[in-house]
This record gives structure tokens, C-alpha cells and sequence, in this order.
């Protein structure tokens, strides 16, 4: 399936899409000097979707296979590690 996608930059728990939308592919990037640290992506009724870790000093990159995971009603950081940034590829 073809569509556009938005690169959204979070760094805190919280909304990051209100509406439909597809996790098409992650970039979490851990600046953490020895801890492993992971983020958490919950979808519009609490229901962890998609959780990965990385390793510290580390940046993990993936792009989701076929369509991606669906967020069908809405898509929040529920937990985020401590010096974490992570860059959502989503449907828009």
C-alpha cells in the first residue's frame, strides 16, 4: 500500500497521533552511557502495539515489513527510556 508518511520526533511520553495511523518504521536513537533503554507505543486503547530497546550509546533503525502496524485508534509513547529519542515514520 502506497501512502505518505511523516516523520514525527519524540523524546516523552505522550500522544503522537491522534488518529489512524500505520507505524511504518523507527529510528531510537539511546545517548544513555550504559543502560539499555526502551520505548513502548500504545495504541488508542492502552494496548502496547510495538516495544524495542537499545543497547547504550546505540541507534536502532527499522522499517516495518508489508503495511507497517496499525494504530487504529491513535498512537502514544507510553514509556520512553531516559536520554532516548526516537523519530516515528507514520502514515499521515
Amino acid at each position: 500500500m502506497k501512502s505518505d508518511i511523516k516523520a514525527v520526533r519524540v523524546t516523552a511520553t505522550g500522544s503522537v497521533f491522534s488518529g489512524r495511523t500505520r507505524l511504518r518504521g523507527i529510528i531510537l536513537e539511546n545517548d544513555h552511557a550504559t543502560d539499555t533503554q526502551s520505548i513502548t507505543l500504545q495504541d488508542g486503547s492502552s494496548v502496547t502495539q510495538f516495544l524495542t530497546s537499545c543497547p547504550a550509546g546505540d541507534v536502532f533503525s527499522f522499517n516495518m515489513p508489508e503495511d507497517g502496524i496499525l494504530f487504529a485508534g491513535g498512537m502514544t509513547v507510553s514509556a520512553i527510556g531516559a536520554n532516548v529519542e526516537a523519530t516515528l515514520l507514520i502514515d499521515k
